[in-house]
């Protein structure tokens, strides 16, 4: 069974949606159990790739969490390389429960050293405080971010996008998803969704990109 899956340019983690100990959402608001784009009916046309069951997602994630480091490395630079591309998604679906921060820091920090780009987004703040130079943080308001440094994301339901925000700043090409990137600040570049766009062009998540965002 393949650990990851093909997702908007990506070679993505999915583990299930839903609160523990049904999925891994453990942060997840009301809205976003709600409206949430992997919770299918509701964007049931965003992209055939993420159509993968609830119980293959928790087998995914057991070999994430169980599996042998080495072999879990190996894995993921493999199906890397068998989807023709370097970056590497957390969480196409589902986010990180707190008792899987720990060994998620572990498989991060052995990927650092590889030319795999690294990036997703999580609702875990201990998580993304470990790892800002790979994660943004999923709010509900802008007025969340409050002055904080970091990546962020700013969940707009009604429209079904993510507003990406540097810190308190907007990013470039900051309205992404779940069908197209646009510009915020140009108001000219609109494109598919596809993080090696937006790796190539430093937009959204790779604007002012850090360390992790090569």
């Amino acid at each position: 069974m393949k650990i990851l899956r093909p997702f908007t340019g990506t070679g993505a983690v999915f583990w299930p949606i839903g609160k523990p100990p049904v999925g891994t959402c453990e942060f997840a608001t009301r809205q976003c159990e709600k409206y949430c784009y992997a919770a299918l009916p509701e964007w049931p046309d965003f992209d055939e790739e993420i159509r993968i069951n609830e119980e293959e997602k928790h087998d995914i994630y057991q070999l994430f969490i169980h599996s042998p480091i080495n072999w879990l490395f190996d894995e993921v630079l493999a199906e890397l390389d068998g989807l023709q591309t370097n970056i590497l998604h957390w969480f196409g679906s589902g986010d990180c429960p707190s008792k899987d921060v720990d060994r998620v820091i572990e498989i991060i920090d052995r990927m650092r050293p590889t030319r795999v780009t690294q990036m997703g987004f999580t609702r875990n703040v201990k998580l993304w405080e470990q790892a800002k130079d790979i994660f943004a943080f999923t709010v509900e308001s802008q007025n969340s971010i409050d002055g904080r440094d970091g990546l962020f994301a700013v969940a707009d339901y009604k429209n079904g996008t993510s507003i990406m925000y540097s810190g308190d700043k907007p990013t470039r090409g900051g309205y992404c998803g779940p069908e197209l990137c646009q510009d915020r600040i140009e108001e000219k570049l609109t494109h598919f969704i596809n993080c090696q766009t937006c790796r190539r062009m430093k937009l959204g998540c790779f604007d002012g990109k850090k360390s992790g965002w090569k």
